[in-house]
């Protein structure tokens, strides 16, 4: 199961954990995925999309 979105192509993203005494420790996040339904060219079609696409798409 690929945690990339369809639409935009965000992906896994790096970060730390930072401790009380400032230790620093390897983190990572995924993407808020969703599995919606999208129209396309007048074909519905159903995707795995983050979650500020599918806002996106709604305001469009």
């Amino acid at each position: 199961m690929s945690k990339v979105c369809e639409i935009c192509g965000r992906g896994k993203m790096k970060g730390n954990t930072v401790s009380h005494s400032n230790r620093k420790a390897n983190k990572h996040y995924d993407v808020n995925l969703q599995e919606t339904i999208i129209e396309v060219d007048g074909q519905e079609k159903k995707v795995k999309a983050c979650t500020k696409c599918i806002k996106t798409a709604k305001k469009a």
